[in-house]
């Protein structure tokens, strides 16, 4: 390799890694990928919100269910 393309090469990475643009990217990069991994952080949740979101919206939805069938008679359904 030519000695003008190494002394390039060097300048490059070392504004690159002087680059808060470059480090913002990696640090998103790596929250995707250890996300994806890992599953979402619960700190990052925020306080109470820790559980999944949609934990919530299924007990409504089956709460919802059994107050109807209590209110109307019926029986629940045989396993």
């Amino acid at each position: 390799m030519p000695l003008w393309l190494a002394a390039f090469e060097a300048w490059a990475v070392a504004r690159l890694l002087r680059s808060p643009t470059f480090h913002s990217a990696v640090r998103n990069v790596h929250k995707r990928v250890h996300e994806a991994r890992h599953g979402k952080d619960p700190s990052e949740m925020g306080g109470t919100n820790i559980d999944d979101p949609e934990k919530n919206s299924r007990f409504v939805k089956y709460f919802k269910d059994e107050i109807k069938e209590q209110f109307w008679g019926r029986s629940p359904p045989r396993k």
